[in-house]
Formats: structure tokens, C-alpha cells, sequence
């Protein structure tokens, strides 16, 4: 079984149809790039995060593929348009099984 880890998502609650909504979501990972060596020498595995993905209502409104050069708890910042009531589903998949998700609700009025 893969790894996860906890996340962090600030968006409205409810917005008015067609609004603009801000979403902000963060995710604890320490995004080991694999060109680090420990005191002793050894390398340290790459281990990060490759991708992540946004649903509504099971529709993709944002995806985005990350790189070794991303720090570690990365947040990523993006907008999408109110149109109804919901779920926003985020997922986030990486190396070594890594998987982590997790939901918001959103009220369309």
C-alpha cells in the first residue's frame, strides 16, 4: 500500500453561480528530489509528488505535473468558475505508490 499524507484545502463554502473561486490547497510532503546525500554519503531516493488533479463533479477543471525542483509541502493556487452545487475532488499521485485525495463541498446559489 502506497503512502499518503495530509492536506490542506482553503476555498469558499458557497459562491454565486458564475463567480470566480479561488482554491488553495497544500499538501505535507517532503519532495526529496534525489540529488541529496545524508552525512554519510548516501544518496537519498527520489521521492515526490508527480501530479495532481482537480475534479467537479467528476469533470477535470485543473491538472498540473510537478518536478524534482519543487520544494517540499507544495502548494498549488488555481481558480475555477462556480457553475453548481458540488464536490471538488483532489488527488495527488507521486513515487512509490505515493497517493493521497481528499474533498471540499461547494453551494451554488
Amino acid at each position: 500500500m502506497g503512502k499518503t499524507s495530509r492536506t490542506l484545502v482553503t476555498m469558499p463554502a458557497s459562491a454565486k453561480k458564475g463567480d470566480i473561486i479561488e482554491i488553495r490547497i497544500i499538501v505535507q510532503h517532503d519532495m526529496e528530489s534525489g540529488f541529496r546525500h545524508t552525512e554519510t554519503g548516501q544518496r537519498v531516493p527520489r521521492d515526490i509528488i508527480r501530479d495532481f488533479l482537480c475534479t467537479y463533479n467528476d469533470v477535470e477543471v485543473f491538472r498540473v505535473e510537478l518536478h524534482p525542483g519543487m520544494g517540499a509541502n507544495p502548494m498549488i493556487i488555481f481558480t475555477t468558475v462556480a457553475t453548481e452545487s458540488g464536490t471538488l475532488e483532489f488527488k495527488w499521485t507521486g513515487d512509490d505508490g505515493y497517493a493521497s485525495s481528499t474533498t471540499s463541498q461547494l453551494l451554488v446559489t
